[in-house]
């Protein structure tokens, strides 16, 4: 037995004797009491102190002051005065089950790991549609610990001449090709279509094959189209701000820009590239800009800022081989992640122009919330030093930064996710929600970071202690540590 099977083995064992990350709480969810907890109201209302929340299986049956009512025969209860309650939190842009997190490890790491940071629930936004839909089948029986998954499977790519596609990407080159993709991602039971960068009359047969087999498409917004006709076609959500060149869509040069940004990209000519959206964003028009807004808000197109993980382009001279969020990666991918040890005069250069669009990009940000466009919370994670689990928080951090309050951000990581998936059981704590749930330290609404502070996590009805998470997470090391170091494959 190598020791990565002998490492999956022994966290198995562990789970089955009852030492693993349900230690403590039932195998099935059975009743629980969580008293005398602050319960804060992701709507906006103000928090209820010295609460009592009554769950019965997966569901939550009462909220109500403690001391109101009696307790169910056989109930867990659980004393959390001091303690703060929100609902289980969503990653709205991750990458668990492809690119750099191959399926072969990130199912024993990953999925661990994203929960015990209080992650409840994701949209993975590319991946091998085949794992995630087996995983999302485990979850469900209670056979994998891991959060709620929402999965587009392949994201389509126009073609290339080299390499073979991999799991995560389907190419497509003509609107015939776009139109038998959505099809078959439909038929494979895809939840959306996410694009990448296609042609423009791929991407409008893409927008017309989606509208027809009844499943929505999101993703970037591809050069050759700009945001008021992604929006306008029905895409329903945009994925980073700089990817999909809304400083374009908001420059008073906008016509002139896109033409030169598309010539310098047909020449592979990043440094004119990076120019021109400097450009895009020195000429900001605040009319161009509320047209977009606007736009967005008449059609319900939502937005994903992904600004953490473009902070994180902008600081990686500063990454640490120190971060103790690598102790979850395989060595292989630690050493592709390594620090530059000498950067150069161009690597600074290519640093401050990712600073410039991040701090753009936080501006764009506040606009869209301030004008009332709906945003979701999303980390990109794994893109390079951003972490699974981790990175949300960051995020959230970013989003009040750019000028959101701390529920608002929390909003985007709760309230506003069920209102996208129309999911009605999700996203806020009251009678008959689905009792995913995060138990904090401390007030996030003091400050957002406290929700990092965790001391409890309960996943669809199931108590998951301190101690336990804990446990999941040193689980989680170790199975990281026995990838093979040839490779993360």
């Amino acid at each position: 037995m190598n020791q990565f099977v002998r490492a999956i083995a022994l966290a198995v064992a562990a789970w089955l004797l009852g030492s693993g990350p349900f230690a403590g709480a039932p195998a099935r969810p059975g009743l629980l009491a969580i008293e005398h907890v602050s319960v804060i109201d992701v709507t906006g209302g103000p928090s209820r102190a010295d609460q009592t929340v009554i769950i019965s299986g997966d569901t939550i049956r009462a909220v109500t002051k403690s001391g109101s009512i009696r307790f169910p025969a056989g109930a867990q209860r659980i004393e959390a005065r001091g303690k703060f309650l929100i609902p289980g939190l969503w990653d709205m842009h991750t990458h668990i089950a492809g690119i750099s997190a191959q399926p072969s490890w990130s199912k024993q790491v990953l999925t661990r790991l994203l929960v015990a940071n209080g992650i409840t629930g994701i949209r993975d936004m590319g991946g091998d549609l085949d794992a995630l839909a087996q995983w999302r089948k485990e979850i469900s029986s209670g056979t994998l610990i891991g959060p709620r998954i929402v999965a587009a499977g392949p994201m389509l790519l126009p073609p290339r001449r080299s390499a073979a596609p991999a799991p995560a990407e389907l190419r497509v080159g003509t609107p015939e090709e776009a139109r038998a993709a959505v099809d078959k991602l439909q038929q494979r039971g895809a939840d959306f279509v996410k694009i990448i960068e296609v042609s423009r009359d791929t991407y409008f047969a893409v927008a017309e094959e989606s509208k027809k087999d009844g499943i929505s498409f999101a993703g970037h917004v591809p050069s050759e189209v700009n945001a008021i006709e992604a929006s306008n076609a029905g895409q329903k959500s945009v994925e980073h701000i700089i990817y999909s060149s809304l400083a374009f869509d908001c420059s008073s040069q906008e016509k002139e820009l896109r033409a030169r940004g598309l010539e310098a990209s047909k020449k592979h000519d990043g440094q004119a590239i990076a120019d021109i959206t400097d450009e895009a964003d020195r000429t900001f028009s605040s009319e161009k800009a509320v047209a977009l807004w606007q736009t967005f808000k008449k059609n319900g197109t939502w937005v994903t800022p992904t600004l953490f993980s473009i902070y994180a382009n902008a600081h990686h001279l500063e990454d640490s081989p120190a971060d103790p969020q690598l102790a979850f990666l395989p060595a292989a991918l630690r050493k592709e992640w390594a620090p530059l040890q000498n950067p150069s005069q161009d690597d600074r250069d290519t640093a401050a122009w990712w600073q410039r669009q991040f701090e753009n990009d936080k501006k764009l940000t506040g606009e869209m919330h301030r004008a009332g466009v709906r945003l979701l919370a999303g980390s990109d994670s794994l893109d390079r030093y951003v972490f699974s689990g981790a990175s949300l928080h960051s995020e959230l951090r970013m989003l009040v930064s750019a000028g959101l309050t701390s529920v608002e951000a929390l909003q985007t990581a709760t309230q506003n996710p069920a209102d996208f998936l129309g999911r009605k059981d999700l996203g806020v704590i009251a009678p008959g929600k689905r009792a995913d749930l995060v138990l904090l330290e401390a007030d996030p609404l003091l400050d957002i970071a406290n929700t990092q502070k965790i001391f409890a996590v309960i996943l669809a009805g199931n108590f998951l202690s301190r101690a336990a998470l804990d446990q999941m997470l040193a689980i989680a090391r170790t199975t990281a540590a026995a990838v093979p170091r040839e490779g993360n494959n």
